[in-house]
């Protein structure tokens, strides 16, 4: 028994090492730079015209939604002239 005690403490002896503390990066030095500005930057301008094409391809799909509602709701035209 006594083996088996000594192997366990040598054991959690060898695995118990103290590791150093790990030091914070500084706040102020750690910042996204003009790099970061500039893809924020860019990803906004992409965003914003997204938007503004899908809302010009939505206006033209209601228009033309529109538009052919009203011809199917017109009356065939009979363009045959009075006789008389």
């Amino acid at each position: 028994m006594s083996v088996l005690a000594s192997a366990g403490v040598w054991l959690l002896s060898a695995t118990s090492t103290p590791t150093p503390p790990v030091k914070a990066p500084d706040p102020n030095s750690v910042t996204p730079g003009v790099l970061g500005f500039l893809v924020v930057f860019v990803l906004a301008v992409i965003t914003w015209l997204l938007m503004r094409n899908l809302t010009a391809r939505l206006r033209r799909m209601r228009f033309r939604e529109e538009q052919r509602l009203a011809t199917e709701a017109e009356p065939p035209s009979t363009d045959v002239p009075p006789t008389g």
